[in-house]
């Protein structure tokens, strides 16, 4: 016996009158797969709003560490410019210290003469 047009719309009909039959009709048409897609659905509903937070809470860690970062390089900035004129500084004073030590040796030098000259003229 074929199903007919006419057939199909008057279960359409009785699926209206009797909406409970819906779900024992789905039940027995459709697998099992299909009539546990709502759950999966809402299932992964959850997971990606669950993922779509953790992600909105990674970007903003992100964004305090790109920060944290930038000041950490402006302050090693800042120290290499600090060492560099220290370096400067310890240069300079190091050529200080042997121009005063040459003029000790030099003085050494002059004070032995005289004492050598004292020594002679008495």
């Amino acid at each position: 016996m074929a199903f007919t047009a006419q057939d199909y719309m008057g279960l359409v009909k009785l699926l209206d009158e009797h909406p409970e039959w819906k779900a024992e009709l789905r039940r027995l048409l459709l697998t099992e797969e299909l009539l546990s897609l709502p759950e999966t659905v809402r299932q992964l509903s959850r997971s990606i709003e669950q993922l779509t937070k953790a992600q909105q809470s990674s970007e903003e860690r992100l964004r305090r560490l790109e920060e944290t970062v930038e000041k950490l390089a402006e302050a090693q900035r800042r120290t290499e410019e600090r060492i560099g004129r220290l370096e400067e500084t310890v240069e300079k004073l190091a050529e200080a210290q042997r121009r005063t030590e040459e003029r000790i040796g030099r003085l050494e030098e002059t004070v032995e003469k005289l004492a050598e000259a004292q020594r002679r003229t008495e």
